[in-house]
Parts: C-alpha cells; structure tokens; sequence
C-alpha cells in the first residue's frame, strides 16, 4: 500500500490533484458544521474507534447511542468540554 504523500499530487480527471480535493472536501465538512451549528443542530460523526459522538454547536462532544427504530440518539456521556471538541477550533473562525 503506498502512502498518501505518494499519491497527494497525482492529477485526476477534473485537472485537480489529490490533495486540492481533499481540501476542498475539509472545506465543505467545515461548512455543513458551522451552518447546522448556527441552527442549534448537533452533527453526528464517528470518532477513530467508531464510535458515533455528537459534535454540539458550543464546541462539545458526546458520546451517544444510535436508536435507529427510533431515529434518536441517548447519551452515554461527554467526552468533550465546552470549546475542547474535534471541530471547537471552527468555533474560534
């Protein structure tokens, strides 16, 4: 398998590279984050160990468990402060 830094500035069909997709895609989740933030909606992502966390619009995180019967969440606990969360340095922008 090769590393990224190997295929970061291979051109693709559109004429952009690797690594300009990858910042524009960064660019978007920023995006999306920081407009359901501005509705009071907390994002749902999956944290490294695959757990789904809940990303809330005052820079927290929760860890949560998906009802998908019910469509909700239940949190099982914080494991982010208030402005310590994966995406709080959005808050700061």
């Amino acid at each position: 398998m090769c590393e990224y830094t190997e295929i970061e500035n291979i051109i693709l069909s559109n004429g952009k590279t690797i690594k300009q997709i990858n910042e524009e895609v960064g660019k978007e989740v920023e995006r999306i984050y920081l407009e359901g933030w501005a509705k009071g909606i907390a994002i749902p992502f999956r944290d490294s160990n695959g757990n789904i966390c809940l990303a809330n619009p005052d820079g927290s995180e929760d860890l949560v468990e998906f009802n998908r019967k019910e469509r909700s969440y239940k949190v099982i606990s914080r494991v982010a402060e208030q402005g310590q969360g994966r995406y709080a340095y959005l808050l700061a922008q």
